[in-house]
């Protein structure tokens, strides 16, 4: 299928460049417009991981070996309390797909850096500093409003905006975002000290803290603890000594299973996030425009999906779009195979945010008795779900066939 014009992704993040990387691999051309001006500020950020059905979803374009080269392997997750005991283990190696490639940890930044040179080097056109505001649709396509007054037309407009998407404004009114309650304190150690490797630490204190600590490779780790608290403090209140140990004064039960990492870890590079998620709607899109990643389904970040997501929507997207002979109608077929799988994974999320924090030490030591009883039994069945990677009917072609 030919297009009159560009497709025109709004958001340069995970989602919006894996799906330029994919559409440009089936030989569309591609506009990317990125908010952020500096290529420093989109390759920055904190750690993330990606599951096996993300990193599968990537070495179908082509690039497995250079996220897994630039990471480190998951083998295992495994929660632990505020003392470090072990409260249940799972495998999630032994709960991938036939032919799946590997989960992965790995920076958010050096994610980044590998998708956005994947585009540039398939001539994806990458706009920074120019946020899209709005758009409009005519019988020609689409046109898109930039911050900076100008105009750019194509046939195709694909919102990857993030949970603030200004398509996502337009297109479904009033943004409906929830606060989950959590506020996180999250930053990358350059050193790994403790950590076992293949394994992602999952932290569960008394009182609804939590947290994550996990190596992502070139002796660093990702660390986050979250905590119940109030919505809409500063992100980062100064960065001084005195707020350091007030961040992580409340936190310390909590960094006992490796306080080096936390402890050693500059203030400045401590950033503190207010956890929303969308209100579920199954309108992602409308003539020729669609929605993808957090634009479409922003999640809370339990189970740590929200990449993986994004990534199947774009490959998914470029799937449904590869030889459609109506593209209005290919958006739709996009939006009808990725919202069941999206509704299915966010109802587990949601399942697990809903949990009741428990504060009483006999009642904690029986709730973690069945939490590790209950993730035995049901644990496999989730991880093989959450997994599995997405079904494409075309071929990818190689960078070779791009023109």
């Amino acid at each position: 299928m030919r297009l009159r014009g560009p497709i025109l992704i709004a958001g340069g993040g995970i989602g919006g460049l894996t799906a330029a990387v994919a559409l440009r691999r089936h030989g569309f051309v591609v506009r990317v417009f990125e908010r952020q001006a500096s290529r420093e500020v989109q390759l920055a950020g904190t750690g993330l991981t990606l599951w096996s059905n993300a990193t599968t979803a990537l070495g179908r374009l082509g690039l497995g070996d250079e996220i897994g080269a630039l990471g480190a392997e998951i083998r295992e997750v495994r929660n632990v309390s505020e003392t470090g005991a072990v409260i249940f283990r799972m495998p999630v190696y032994r709960h991938t797909w036939p032919g799946s490639l590997p989960g992965v940890a790995l920076s958010r930044g050096d994610l980044a850096g590998a998708l956005l040179a994947a585009a540039e080097r398939a001539g994806v056109e990458v706009c920074r500093g120019s946020a899209v505001v709005g758009y409009g649709v005519d019988a020609n396509g689409v046109t898109v409003a930039l911050q900076d007054g100008t105009h750019a037309t194509g046939s195709l407009l694909i919102g990857a905006d993030g949970i603030r998407s200004a398509v996502h404004a337009q297109l479904r009114g009033e943004l409906s975002r929830v606060y989950s309650g959590h506020s996180t304190y999250r930053a990358i150690s350059e050193v790994d000290t403790g950590l076992q490797p293949g394994i992602v630490y999952v932290l569960a204190g008394r009182g609804g803290y939590s947290g994550a600590l996990l190596r992502i490779g070139g002796g660093r780790a990702s660390w986050t603890i979250g905590r119940p608290a109030p919505a809409g403090l500063p992100r980062n209140p100064g960065g001084g000594p005195d707020w350091h140990r007030a961040a992580l004064g409340d936190l310390a039960v909590l960094a006992g299973l490796v306080p080096a990492i936390v402890a050693g870890t500059p203030a400045r590079s401590i950033a503190r996030t207010d956890i929303h998620y969308h209100e579920w709607s199954e309108c992602w899109g409308a003539g020729p425009v669609t929605l993808l990643g957090d634009a479409a389904h922003a999640m809370p970040t339990v189970l740590g999906q929200g990449p993986a997501q994004a990534i199947e929507d774009a490959v998914v997207l470029a799937d449904c779009l590869a030889g459609a002979a109506d593209p209005v109608a290919a958006l739709r077929w996009y939006e009808g195979r990725r919202i069941p799988r999206v509704r299915q994974v966010r109802a587990r999320i949601m399942s697990m945010l809903g949990v009741p924090a428990v504060h009483h030490p006999a009642l904690l030591w029986l709730h973690r008795r069945a939490v590790g009883a209950a993730a035995t039994v049901l644990g496999p069945p989730v991880w093989r779900m959450l997994q599995r990677p997405p079904d494409l009917r075309h071929r990818v072609p190689g960078p070779q066939a791009v023109r």
